[in-house]
């Protein structure tokens, strides 16, 4: 074999050696480029996952309830989320304002409410607490009327106008409210002790033992009602 044809067979294998190299340079450098690729990926979903725990601690977390008046806000919010034609989840809300005295939005509520249904006469009972609230007894009365039209058997009203009428010292219209009050409910003490104030200012003595005296059978310990019948039998 000549040397020319020596060089020939070495540059043969020397370009085989070259190829063989070079596809496995090739094969190597796929496998970085997976590997690469795979980390990269593996990396934006470990970040994507830790931002959307973020996110979700930060904005999404549920509301820290520590009182009954905070349950009770947030179940009627949902309530009327849920269901914005829900005159009882408004009135439910009305109530949870007005506990924590904040009467405008209390009156909001109660407005909406009476929007949805014109006739509930728990509305108008919330809206003349609001108003009283607000020390416009005129429009508080109205509304405790409008809820004893609604519902003529319900105490509750009838109590707070007599408790109105009294505040305003016209004794004759809460001497009437107040036995209202009683002929629904006659064991309701408080209406008892009020309405024998209400005899005991017009000079009624006599009545106003009588109900001093029905508020104790109710009540035993009432300090006011005790007070009140030591001082007129005396």
């Amino acid at each position: 074999m000549t040397h020319e044809e020596d060089t020939e067979l070495s540059d043969f294998f020397k370009t085989g050696v070259d190829e063989q190299a070079g596809r496995q340079e090739t094969k190597t450098e796929e496998r970085i480029s997976l590997w690469l690729a795979g980390s990269i990926i593996l990396f934006l979903v470990i970040v994507f996952a830790v931002a959307a725990l973020i996110v979700q601690k930060v904005y999404f977390q549920p509301p820290v309830v520590r009182t009954a008046v905070e349950r009770d806000l947030i179940k009627y919010k949902e309530a009327v989320k849920l269901n914005p034609r829900d005159a009882e989840a408004y009135v439910g809300l009305a109530g949870v304002y007005l506990e924590i005295e904040e009467v405008d939005k209390a009156i909001g509520q109660l407005d909406k409410a009476i929007e949805i249904e014109p006739r509930p006469w728990n509305a108008h009972f919330e809206l003349g607490m609001a108003y009283i609230s607000k020390q416009e007894p005129n429009i508080a009365a109205s509304h405790f009327w409008q809820a004893t039209s609604i519902d003529p058997n319900n105490e509750l009203a009838f109590y707070q106008l007599g408790k109105l009428y009294q505040d305003q010292k016209q004794y004759g219209q809460a001497v009437q409210a107040f036995q209202r009050t009683l002929k629904i409910n006659p064991t309701l003490a408080d209406a008892h002790y009020f309405l024998g104030c209400c005899y005991e200012k017009t000079n009624k003595s006599d009545l106003a033992i009588k109900e001093y005296r029905e508020a104790l059978k109710y009540v035993q310990s009432y300090p006011e009602a005790e007070k009140a019948l030591k001082r007129l039998e005396q």
